[in-house]
């Protein structure tokens, strides 16, 4: 099989792709050699198959945590966000939460959805009430879920050496919720107390 070049159109994915992405759905930590027999390939197609896959950013491999296993708890907040502006620079510090699983821009009344999860109810309840106070961003709903059905695993950040303030600027040790112990934290600060 030829290999395709990389000008090609970058969204197209052909059947070795598709099988390449499938087997490492299976086992991300294969060996090549391993992935080139499981999709019926040569060592060499299939590492320039991987090396254009990720140079086109279709996929990445990292590695996910599976937060019901952690016993952690979920949330979906739904925003509406007044401006564009607005909306990009809350987008841009949703980003850099560490309690953040999935940001969405839906097309209806909430134009800005996230996903998250908290170690505990409060602290989750804890990090929603923080987000209130977003200016020109208005919570329109909020449902709290047990953990996920699927995936099983998120890719979380996680941030080894702590940070004085979390990426979206706030300081725990300013936060009553934290004061009070109804929160661990957040995960990225040296205020943490929970288990990441």
């Amino acid at each position: 099989m030829s290999i395709r070049n990389v000008k090609d159109d970058s969204t197209k994915l052909d059947e070795l792709d598709i099988k390449i992405i499938r087997a490492l759905n299976e086992d991300a930590r294969q060996k090549l050699t391993e992935l080139a027999k499981n999709v019926d390939s040569s060592r060499p197609t299939v590492y320039k198959r991987l090396e254009d896959l990720i140079n086109r950013r279709v996929i990445r491999i990292n590695v996910c945590l599976n937060i019901a296993k952690l016993g952690f708890h979920v949330a979906c907040v739904g925003f509406e966000v007044k401006s564009r502006d607005m909306k990009q620079k809350l987008i841009n510090t949703l980003q850099k939460c560490p309690r953040v699983l999935i940001l969405t821009c839906p097309s209806e009344k909430a134009n800005l959805s996230l996903y998250m999860f908290g170690e505990n109810l409060d602290t989750l309840r804890s990090c929603i009430e923080s987000l209130r106070e977003y200016q020109g961003a208005e919570v329109v709903y909020l449902f709290y879920a047990e953990p996920q059905i699927y995936p099983e695993a998120f890719r979380l950040n996680i941030f080894p050496e702590k940070l004085e303030k979390s990426p979206c600027g706030m300081d725990c040790s300013k936060c009553l919720s934290y004061a009070h112990e109804l929160c661990l934290g957040c995960p990225a600060t040296k205020k943490y107390k929970g288990p990441l």
